[in-house]
Protein backbone atom coordinates (compact mmCIF):
# COMPACT_ATOMS: atom_id res chain seq x y z
CA UNK A 1 0.00 0.00 0.00
CA UNK A 2 3.00 3.06 -1.34
CA UNK A 3 1.70 6.47 -1.34
CA UNK A 4 2.31 7.97 -4.38
CA UNK A 5 1.38 11.34 -3.82
CA UNK A 6 2.96 14.24 -2.21
CA UNK A 7 1.36 16.63 0.49
CA UNK A 8 0.86 20.66 0.51
CA UNK A 9 1.10 21.80 4.34
CA UNK A 10 -0.66 25.32 3.96
CA UNK A 11 -0.52 27.83 6.18
CA UNK A 12 -2.76 28.24 8.93
CA UNK A 13 -6.38 29.32 8.23
CA UNK A 14 -7.33 31.36 11.41
CA UNK A 15 -10.42 32.59 12.63
CA UNK A 16 -9.94 34.34 15.28
CA UNK A 17 -7.18 35.45 18.35
CA UNK A 18 -8.75 36.35 21.47
CA UNK A 19 -6.95 37.23 24.74
CA UNK A 20 -7.08 35.42 28.04
CA UNK A 21 -4.56 38.08 30.03
CA UNK A 22 -4.63 41.83 29.70
CA UNK A 23 -2.63 44.00 27.67
CA UNK A 24 -4.18 42.68 24.01
CA UNK A 25 -3.96 45.65 21.36
CA UNK A 26 -5.87 43.71 17.96
CA UNK A 27 -5.28 44.79 14.92
CA UNK A 28 -6.77 43.13 11.29
CA UNK A 29 -3.99 41.22 8.73
CA UNK A 30 -4.36 39.69 5.94
CA UNK A 31 -1.78 37.16 4.80
CA UNK A 32 -2.42 35.84 1.17
CA UNK A 33 -5.36 33.55 2.21
CA UNK A 34 -4.76 33.52 5.88
CA UNK A 35 -6.20 36.32 7.92
CA UNK A 36 -5.89 36.80 11.66
CA UNK A 37 -6.02 39.08 14.97
CA UNK A 38 -2.82 39.98 16.01
CA UNK A 39 -1.85 41.86 19.07
CA UNK A 40 0.75 42.87 21.53
CA UNK A 41 1.16 41.15 25.11
CA UNK A 42 2.15 42.23 27.61
CA UNK A 43 1.84 38.49 29.25
CA UNK A 44 0.04 35.46 28.87
CA UNK A 45 -1.68 33.00 26.66
CA UNK A 46 -4.06 34.31 24.01
CA UNK A 47 -6.34 32.12 22.37
CA UNK A 48 -6.66 31.51 18.89
CA UNK A 49 -9.23 29.43 16.49
CA UNK A 50 -7.72 27.99 13.37
CA UNK A 51 -9.71 26.00 9.90
CA UNK A 52 -6.63 23.50 9.92
CA UNK A 53 -4.01 23.73 12.84
CA UNK A 54 -4.32 22.91 16.62
CA UNK A 55 -1.49 23.51 19.24
CA UNK A 56 0.81 26.38 20.16
CA UNK A 57 2.78 29.36 18.43
CA UNK A 58 5.23 32.06 19.59
CA UNK A 59 5.25 35.57 17.84
CA UNK A 60 8.62 37.78 17.72
CA UNK A 61 11.31 38.70 15.61
CA UNK A 62 14.59 36.91 13.97
CA UNK A 63 14.06 33.83 14.72
CA UNK A 64 16.64 31.01 14.19
CA UNK A 65 15.32 27.90 15.53
CA UNK A 66 12.99 25.98 16.69
CA UNK A 67 12.40 22.05 18.50
CA UNK A 68 10.12 19.81 19.45
CA UNK A 69 9.09 16.43 20.54
CA UNK A 70 6.14 14.17 20.08
CA UNK A 71 4.74 10.66 20.08
CA UNK A 72 3.48 9.60 17.09
CA UNK A 73 -0.31 8.78 17.30
CA UNK A 74 -2.44 5.56 16.38
CA UNK A 75 -5.96 5.77 14.86
CA UNK A 76 -8.03 5.86 16.91
CA UNK A 77 -10.15 2.87 15.85
CA UNK A 78 -6.85 0.58 16.06
CA UNK A 79 -5.63 1.86 19.82
CA UNK A 80 -7.55 0.34 22.83
CA UNK A 81 -8.92 2.90 25.41
CA UNK A 82 -6.58 1.39 27.87
CA UNK A 83 -3.54 2.90 26.05
CA UNK A 84 -1.79 6.00 26.85
CA UNK A 85 1.23 7.48 25.55
CA UNK A 86 4.27 5.65 24.96
CA UNK A 87 1.82 2.59 25.35
CA UNK A 88 1.03 0.39 21.91
CA UNK A 89 0.92 -2.47 23.10
CA UNK A 90 -2.88 -2.82 22.72
CA UNK A 91 -2.54 -1.30 18.94
CA UNK A 92 -4.58 -3.94 16.70
CA UNK A 93 -4.27 -4.14 12.65
CA UNK A 94 -1.93 -0.99 12.31
CA UNK A 95 -0.44 -1.25 9.16
CA UNK A 96 2.66 1.28 8.12
CA UNK A 97 3.74 1.48 4.94
CA UNK A 98 6.69 2.94 3.26
CA UNK A 99 5.68 5.99 1.23
CA UNK A 100 6.19 6.40 -2.74
CA UNK A 101 7.80 10.35 -3.74
CA UNK A 102 7.28 12.03 -6.48
CA UNK A 103 7.11 16.12 -6.97
CA UNK A 104 4.53 18.81 -7.30
CA UNK A 105 1.39 18.41 -5.31
CA UNK A 106 -1.57 15.96 -4.99
CA UNK A 107 -1.47 13.22 -8.15
CA UNK A 108 -4.52 10.79 -7.11
CA UNK A 109 -7.89 10.57 -6.11
CA UNK A 110 -6.92 10.44 -2.89
CA UNK A 111 -5.82 13.67 -2.59
CA UNK A 112 -9.88 14.85 -1.96
CA UNK A 113 -10.32 12.19 0.58
CA UNK A 114 -11.34 9.37 -1.92
CA UNK A 115 -9.86 6.37 -2.67
CA UNK A 116 -12.86 5.36 -4.88
CA UNK A 117 -14.85 2.22 -4.37
CA UNK A 118 -16.52 3.94 -1.41
CA UNK A 119 -13.08 4.34 0.31
CA UNK A 120 -12.26 7.20 1.95
CA UNK A 121 -9.01 8.74 2.91
CA UNK A 122 -8.06 10.89 5.72
CA UNK A 123 -5.28 12.99 6.98
CA UNK A 124 -3.04 14.36 9.97
CA UNK A 125 0.34 15.79 10.20
CA UNK A 126 2.24 16.41 12.99
CA UNK A 127 5.37 18.89 12.95
CA UNK A 128 7.50 21.65 14.15
CA UNK A 129 8.50 24.26 12.54
CA UNK A 130 9.19 28.20 11.91
CA UNK A 131 6.92 30.71 10.27
CA UNK A 132 3.38 30.01 8.65
CA UNK A 133 1.41 32.01 11.81
CA UNK A 134 1.60 35.20 10.14
CA UNK A 135 3.84 34.81 7.07
CA UNK A 136 3.32 33.46 3.78
CA UNK A 137 6.17 31.01 4.03
CA UNK A 138 6.40 27.62 6.28
CA UNK A 139 9.71 25.76 7.18
CA UNK A 140 8.42 22.85 8.88
CA UNK A 141 8.98 19.48 9.24
CA UNK A 142 7.14 15.98 11.36
CA UNK A 143 5.27 13.07 10.67
CA UNK A 144 2.11 12.64 8.18
CA UNK A 145 -0.93 10.21 9.35
CA UNK A 146 -3.23 8.72 6.55
CA UNK A 147 -6.36 6.93 7.52
CA UNK A 148 -6.83 4.69 4.25
CA UNK A 149 -10.28 3.03 4.76
CA UNK A 150 -9.01 2.35 8.79
CA UNK A 151 -4.95 0.89 7.82
CA UNK A 152 -2.94 3.71 8.99
CA UNK A 153 0.26 4.54 6.63
CA UNK A 154 3.05 7.32 8.09
CA UNK A 155 5.19 9.13 6.21
CA UNK A 156 8.42 11.02 7.64
CA UNK A 157 8.64 14.74 5.58
CA UNK A 158 10.19 17.72 5.66
CA UNK A 159 8.67 20.82 3.46
CA UNK A 160 10.03 24.65 3.14
CA UNK A 161 7.17 26.00 1.50
CA UNK A 162 5.81 27.16 -0.70
CA UNK A 163 8.25 24.64 -2.53
CA UNK A 164 6.61 20.55 -2.29
CA UNK A 165 7.33 18.68 0.90
CA UNK A 166 9.70 15.80 0.45
CA UNK A 167 9.67 12.32 2.12
CA UNK A 168 12.16 10.23 3.69
CA UNK A 169 12.15 6.97 2.66
CA UNK A 170 11.36 5.24 6.19
CA UNK A 171 8.38 5.22 8.13
CA UNK A 172 7.79 5.44 11.74
CA UNK A 173 5.76 3.14 13.98
CA UNK A 174 2.85 4.15 16.18
CA UNK A 175 4.29 5.21 19.56
CA UNK A 176 7.77 6.26 18.24
CA UNK A 177 9.44 9.23 19.90
CA UNK A 178 9.99 11.68 17.41
CA UNK A 179 12.26 15.01 17.63
CA UNK A 180 12.24 17.55 15.29
CA UNK A 181 14.99 20.28 14.69
CA UNK A 182 14.24 23.62 12.21
CA UNK A 183 17.61 25.63 12.21
CA UNK A 184 18.35 28.98 10.14
CA UNK A 185 21.64 30.04 9.61
CA UNK A 186 22.63 33.76 8.99
CA UNK A 187 25.56 33.46 6.82
CA UNK A 188 24.20 31.69 4.19
CA UNK A 189 20.35 32.47 4.36
CA UNK A 190 19.49 28.95 4.52
CA UNK A 191 17.27 26.70 6.47
CA UNK A 192 17.77 22.97 7.53
CA UNK A 193 15.56 20.64 9.01
CA UNK A 194 15.79 17.01 11.11
CA UNK A 195 13.69 14.94 12.05
CA UNK A 196 14.80 11.87 14.28
CA UNK A 197 12.84 8.63 15.34
CA UNK A 198 14.59 8.23 18.94
CA UNK A 199 12.95 4.66 19.31
CA UNK A 200 14.01 3.31 15.60
CA UNK A 201 17.43 5.53 15.90
CA UNK A 202 16.84 6.90 12.27
CA UNK A 203 16.97 10.01 11.31
CA UNK A 204 16.08 11.94 7.99
CA UNK A 205 17.96 15.91 7.42
CA UNK A 206 17.47 18.26 4.78
CA UNK A 207 19.65 20.05 2.62
CA UNK A 208 20.63 23.65 3.54
CA UNK A 209 18.24 25.70 1.31
CA UNK A 210 17.05 29.13 1.20
CA UNK A 211 13.44 30.33 1.32
CA UNK A 212 12.60 33.48 -0.43
CA UNK A 213 10.78 35.98 1.82
CA UNK A 214 10.85 33.68 4.96
CA UNK A 215 9.91 36.35 7.64
CA UNK A 216 11.36 34.39 10.95
CA UNK A 217 8.41 35.93 12.42
CA UNK A 218 7.02 32.87 14.40
CA UNK A 219 7.64 28.91 15.49
CA UNK A 220 5.13 26.18 15.73
CA UNK A 221 4.21 23.36 17.41
CA UNK A 222 0.88 21.60 15.59
CA UNK A 223 -1.17 19.36 14.53
CA UNK A 224 -2.62 20.30 11.46
CA UNK A 225 -5.51 19.06 8.41
CA UNK A 226 -3.42 18.94 5.24
CA UNK A 227 -4.75 21.03 2.36
CA UNK A 228 -4.71 20.43 -1.30
CA UNK A 229 -5.58 23.18 -4.14
CA UNK A 230 -6.31 25.53 -0.81
CA UNK A 231 -9.04 22.51 0.29
CA UNK A 232 -8.72 21.35 3.87
CA UNK A 233 -8.73 17.70 3.40
CA UNK A 234 -10.57 15.21 6.36
CA UNK A 235 -8.67 15.29 9.44
CA UNK A 236 -8.15 11.87 10.60
CA UNK A 237 -9.12 10.71 13.79
CA UNK A 238 -5.79 10.27 15.64
CA UNK A 239 -7.17 10.15 19.30
CA UNK A 240 -4.89 12.35 21.04
CA UNK A 241 -1.69 13.81 19.78
CA UNK A 242 0.94 13.85 22.63
CA UNK A 243 3.93 17.12 22.73
CA UNK A 244 6.70 17.69 24.59
CA UNK A 245 9.11 15.73 27.14
CA UNK A 246 6.46 15.06 29.40
CA UNK A 247 5.43 12.54 27.11
CA UNK A 248 8.07 11.89 24.41
CA UNK A 249 9.96 10.68 27.27
CA UNK A 250 14.11 11.73 26.90
CA UNK A 251 13.42 13.94 24.16
CA UNK A 252 14.75 17.66 23.88
CA UNK A 253 11.95 20.16 24.76
CA UNK A 254 9.85 22.51 22.67
CA UNK A 255 11.55 25.21 22.24
CA UNK A 256 13.07 28.41 20.28
CA UNK A 257 15.10 31.30 19.91
CA UNK A 258 13.41 34.41 19.01
CA UNK A 259 15.70 37.23 18.77
CA UNK A 260 18.14 35.98 20.30
CA UNK A 261 16.18 35.00 23.53
CA UNK A 262 16.13 30.96 23.98
CA UNK A 263 12.90 29.25 25.92
CA UNK A 264 10.65 26.81 26.58
CA UNK A 265 6.71 27.76 24.71
CA UNK A 266 5.67 29.39 28.46
CA UNK A 267 8.23 31.43 28.38
CA UNK A 268 7.67 33.97 25.98
CA UNK A 269 5.59 37.00 26.07
CA UNK A 270 3.07 36.20 22.47
CA UNK A 271 2.24 32.66 22.70
CA UNK A 272 -1.24 31.69 20.89
CA UNK A 273 -2.84 28.26 21.89
CA UNK A 274 -4.55 27.34 18.86
CA UNK A 275 -7.63 25.33 18.42
CA UNK A 276 -8.78 23.84 15.23
CA UNK A 277 -12.30 24.60 14.13
CA UNK A 278 -15.01 23.64 11.39
CA UNK A 279 -16.34 26.91 9.44
CA UNK A 280 -19.06 27.34 11.76
CA UNK A 281 -16.91 27.30 14.81
CA UNK A 282 -17.36 23.80 15.98
CA UNK A 283 -14.21 21.49 17.76
CA UNK A 284 -12.15 19.57 14.83
CA UNK A 285 -9.18 19.42 17.41
CA UNK A 286 -8.54 20.89 20.94
CA UNK A 287 -5.27 21.85 22.54
CA UNK A 288 -4.42 21.65 26.00
CA UNK A 289 -3.09 23.88 28.54
CA UNK A 290 0.60 23.59 28.80
CA UNK A 291 1.88 21.72 31.05
CA UNK A 292 4.95 23.19 32.83
CA UNK A 293 6.15 25.21 29.94
CA UNK A 294 6.65 23.02 26.91
CA UNK A 295 4.40 20.06 26.98
CA UNK A 296 0.61 19.41 25.81
CA UNK A 297 -1.89 17.45 24.00
CA UNK A 298 -4.26 17.85 21.26
CA UNK A 299 -7.54 15.84 20.76
CA UNK A 300 -9.30 14.90 18.03
CA UNK A 301 -12.82 15.86 18.10
CA UNK A 302 -14.14 15.70 14.07
CA UNK A 303 -13.03 15.32 10.49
Amino acid sequence: MKRILAFLFSLIFIVSVTTVAVGLVANTQYQGNAMSEAGALLFGVSSSESLNWAGYAVTGTNITNVSGSFVVPALATTLSSSAGPNDVSNMNSVSVATPGIISGEFKNSNAHGSSGGGSTTSYAAFWVGIDGYNSNTVEQAGVLMEDQNGVAVYSVWYEFYPAAPVYANWAPNPGDNITVYVNYTSSNNTFVATVMDTTLGLKYVSPYTSVSGAARTSAEWITEAPASDNRILPLADFGTAYFGPAYAKDNPSNYATVNGQSGEIGQFASVYQINMVQRNGSLKAETSSLQGNDSFYVTWVSS
